[in-house]
């Protein structure tokens, strides 16, 4: 099983703006993949911090899944809207393999 982590910071005043937009994510993503995509929010360490988490059987269906919801325009629609909820630079991804 891999597990792909994918953390943002919101800006000042923007948290709850972001987690909104997150869920709105993770619904377009389920939309197109049929997938669960977990929204989270930090309550340790930085509390502004949100991530989308998402697993899946292999490298190969994250990959397949990863380019169905990049054609998406819908998703890449929603993206844009990141720019104004989101520290620059801030984003992170993370893919980690169950041992």
């Amino acid at each position: 099983m891999v597990t792909f982590i994918r953390t943002v910071v919101a800006l000042p005043g923007k948290l709850f703006e972001l987690l909104a937009l997150a869920k709105e994510i993770a619904a377009v993503v389920k939309g197109v993949t049929g997938m669960d995509l977990a929204v989270c929010s930090a309550f340790g360490g930085n509390p502004t911090e949100v991530a989308w988490i998402w697993q899946f059987d292999s490298v190969a269906q994250l990959e397949t899944n990863a380019v169905k919801v990049m054609a998406d325009a819908e998703y890449r629609t929603a993206l844009k809207k990141l720019e104004n909820l989101v520290v620059p630079g801030s984003a992170r991804d993370q893919i980690w393999m169950h041992v």
